[in-house]
């Protein structure tokens, strides 16, 4: 069976020539501590320095086809994103409103994408344009115009309860529950009662994710079972966050990310990265706590495409990611609560100094020792022929 080929990302191969860039090391002890081979890091090294920026951009040859055909279906996507920026959250309003956003932007999106986007018909709209106004429609106008002066009146403390009763107070003759109905899709509310005791809520976990671990941190061989987690260390040009994906079989960093901002890219490249590094596509326990990054639709998404199961801790029980806290605080240990730190490229250097030059060494040594010993001991003392 053909040995599969590692791929690495244009993060650990920018930190990688960092760390080659040293003038207390050599090429050939980065490579080593990094598990790749010299030549490979020095192809990387000249790459840098005749690339610059633009280096390691990735490889590939595609079929014209294919690439026309991911190009239109970029230009769709594009066009797609771009409208649902404009016409804001309607999808869950009603058709009428849904129409009139079409109206507004059909100067800039085609209207078929519109209606496909929005769940429409075109034939509807097109027969919404020439359709008169009912009087219906015609009475909530005016008294959506009513309420905008009201509320703006009493300097929009009025709600829902108090507009009712202004507008009884006028002579109107209307409910309660449609004044509510008109005064929301008018964007008026009232200002609410601050609670005694205002609580954070936890996030909520998905659908069918449960704590898979139960605080078992154990693994019988590797890529059985993951976790993951967000730290993040102060520098004197803000905060660097750091995600790393730890195997428990050998408590080794197969995957991290860093950067400037804690949002679902850092977590799904450090995941990626570690899923770089699994030699089959067998299903992998990945267990974190139930941050929103964690908890996002896209990262869900990313982890059933790629055969990973998701696991999560309980609510307020930071202890079910003992494995992940742990790692961080060794790192702060021994590494980040020692030094001071001027600037982000310093603090990502160091880190990554530290997972793959001195972390991930030991906790590798860790698991060949007793398999060492235990070959030793059983090697037979004399050849048998």
């Amino acid at each position: 069976m053909a040995q599969k080929r590692r791929q690495f990302s244009r993060e650990f191969k920018e930190e990688a020539v960092e760390l080659a860039s040293r003038p207390d090391v050599t090429i050939k002890d980065v490579a080593h501590d990094l598990g790749i081979h010299r030549s490979v890091l020095e192809r990387w090294c000249r790459a840098s320095n005749t690339g610059g920026k633009g280096a390691f951009p990735g490889k590939g040859q595609p079929r014209d086809e294919e690439v026309a055909r991911l190009r239109r279906e970029l230009a769709r996507v594009k066009k797609e994103r771009g409208f649902f920026a404009r016409c804001g959250s309607v999808l869950r309003q009603g058709v009428t409103r849904r129409y009139q956003v079409i109206q507004r932007c059909r100067g800039e999106y085609p209207i078929r994408l519109m209606c496909r986007c929005l769940g429409v018909s075109p034939s509807g709209f097109y027969a919404w344009l020439t359709r008169p106004v009912s009087q219906r429609a015609a009475e909530n106008q005016r008294l959506r115009r009513r309420m905008r002066d009201l509320h703006e009146d009493h300097h929009g403390v009025l709600g829902a309860p108090r507009m009712h009763e202004e507008l009884f107070y006028e002579g109107e003759s209307v409910s309660l529950n449609r004044v509510a109905r008109l005064m929301a899709a008018e964007g008026l509310q009232g200002i609410p009662q601050r609670r005694a005791w205002p609580r954070k809520r936890s996030g909520c976990r998905p659908m069918a994710v449960s704590n898979h671990l139960e605080r078992d941190f154990t693994a019988a061989a590797p890529n059985e079972r993951w976790v993951t987690d967000i730290t993040y260390i102060r520098t004197g040009e803000g905060w660097l966050f750091l995600a790393a994906v730890i195997d428990l079989y050998n408590n080794v960093v197969i995957g991290w990310s860093m950067g400037a901002r804690q949002d679902r890219q850092l977590v799904l490249k450090a995941v990626l990265m570690a899923i770089w590094q699994r030699e089959k596509n067998s299903p992998v326990i990945l267990h974190s706590d139930r941050g929103t990054q964690f908890t996002s639709g896209e990262y869900q998404a990313f982890l059933r495409d790629h055969n990973v199961i998701c696991s999560m801790s309980a609510v307020g029980h930071c202890g079910d990611n003992a494995a992940a806290e742990g790692f961080f605080g060794l790192l702060k240990r021994d590494r980040v609560r020692r030094r001071r730190y001027l600037t982000l490229a310093e603090a990502r250097s160091d880190v990554v100094d530290y997972i793959e030059r001195f972390h991930n060494p030991r906790m590798r040594r860790r698991v060949e020792q007793p398999m060492d010993q235990k070959r030793r001991l059983t090697k037979p003392s004399a050849v048998v022929g």
